[in-house]
């Protein structure tokens, strides 16, 4: 991993460089704010090891631009410090500050830091594949599931369609024959019957047809009623 060092004191900036070296890094180093921010603006380095006070920028402040700046890769910021005490903790902290390095240097504790550091970006980014993995998998689900509601909205609309016509056909002989003379009591009573069973029925073809119509979101579930545009109801 490419890893961005931001410090003023040649002598700093080397045992931090030969450190990381040896633990199989490459690194990028900066001699002060300035150019470690435009450094870190070229390479997005994941980790960045910064000394507090630096001229021009220092590393609370390019830790600051980092953080507006950062969009989905995330960078892991160790601060180093001769500064001690709860406040200077908690500012650097507000400011976006992962972890401290304390001075004088001591490498063992570097290293240990160096590596919680990597342990954190592993997960970081195994979380961010995971993210990724379940967007696409709800993306394909809906795409999915939007296909069939769009199946089922066309079969209804033909179904709906195909029934019409042949019960307006029914309704149409039934309305001939309730004007026939010399029906009698009973056939006048069966023809009503077709007529108001019929009409029913092409009500309710009526209702599959909006129905299918509809949107998820414009469909409401109620005891009774009839479908609406706009708020289709269910029964």
């Amino acid at each position: 991993m490419d890893i961005l060092v931001a410090d003023d004191d040649p002598s700093g900036r080397f045992l931090l460089n030969s450190t990381l070296v040896e633990l199989g890094h490459s690194v990028t180093e900066a001699a002060n704010g300035c150019d470690a921010w435009e450094a870190w603006k070229r390479g997005r380095q994941q980790l960045v090891i910064s000394d507090w006070m630096m001229p021009g920028i220092d590393g609370l402040e390019l830790c600051r631009r980092i953080r507006a700046e950062e969009a989905s890769d995330f960078a892991y910021i160790i601060l180093i410090t001769a500064r001690a005490g709860k406040a200077n903790y908690l500012d650097a902290m507000d400011s976006g500050v992962d972890d401290f390095l304390e001075k004088p240097f001591d490498r063992d504790r570097f290293i240990a830091r160096v590596r919680v550091a990597m342990r954190i970006l592993d997960l970081h980014q195994s979380l961010r594949l995971a993210n990724t993995d379940l967007e696409r998998r709800v993306e394909e689900r809906t795409a999915e599931l939007e296909k069939a509601l769009q199946a089922k909205s066309e079969f209804l609309s033909r179904a709906s369609h195909e029934l019409r016509t042949p019960m307006n056909h029914i309704l149409g002989f039934a309305q001939l024959l309730s004007l026939r003379k010399g029906l009698t009591e009973k056939q006048e009573a069966s023809v009503r019957q077709i007529l108001e069973s019929g009409r029913r029925l092409l009500t309710l073809i009526d209702h599959i047809l909006g129905i299918s119509k509809s949107r998820a979101n414009e469909l409401s579930f109620e005891a009774s009623g009839a479908p609406r545009a706009g708020n289709t109801q269910i029964f």
